[in-house]
């Protein structure tokens, strides 16, 4: 199978799951501000969501760009990390409407790690792919690297969030999305 066809259904099915998280949000009951802030912690667990989902594609994006081969086990990781993802509005809805439960938002974590570990066997599986290429194949190394500290603080911030306050498993989720699209960013300055 041709990369790009690969690259356009992830991107099909990710713009499908993102769509239908703002489709599974609940309308506020009537036309007001108040009707609107009731519904606050419905749209902070979208927002997470989406801006969650965004960055894992703008990492894949990223690292896509410089692959030249792919094989089975690309595509079918990547179609496991996809079903994964597809759980995001379900669990967003979960988490929305039990939003200081620690059982929703562990439920919510145990998504977001399910996708992470799948992009992470994804990562290893498309660097053994394109091996020949040193330098691609020595950054999906260092992206396995990143990769797991995304990991170790999701899971400490859960443990942290479960003592204090179970949403911040939201922050600690976000924050720890946003870690390899940092490191992309200070790595492309100093080129």
């Amino acid at each position: 199978m041709n990369k790009d066809r690969l690259a356009a259904f992830t991107d099909a099915i990710l713009a499908i799951i993102m769509t239908i998280l703002v489709l599974e949000l609940e309308k506020p009951s009537e036309a007001s501000w108040a009707a609107v802030w009731a519904l606050r912690q419905s749209f902070v667990s979208y927002i997470i969501s989406f801006f969650w989902l965004g960055a894992m594609w703008v990492n894949l994006h990223s690292q896509w760009q410089r692959i030249k081969r792919i094989d089975n086990r690309v595509v079918w990781c990547s179609i496991v990390m996809l079903f994964f993802a597809s759980l995001f509005p379900w669990v967003t809805d979960f988490v929305g409407s039990n939003f200081m439960s620690r059982f929703a938002n562990g439920a919510y974590l145990l998504v977001v790690l399910a996708v992470s570990f799948a992009n992470i066997v994804l990562n290893r599986f498309v660097g053994e792919a394109n091996r020949e290429d040193r330098d691609f194949y020595n950054e999906t190394k260092a992206v396995d690297r990143i990769m797991w500290i995304d990991i170790a603080i999701k899971v400490i911030g859960f443990g942290i969030a479960m003592v204090l306050c179970p949403p911040l498993t939201l922050v600690f989720v976000i924050l720890a999305g946003l870690l390899p699209s940092v490191v992309a960013y200070k790595n492309q300055k100093k080129v």
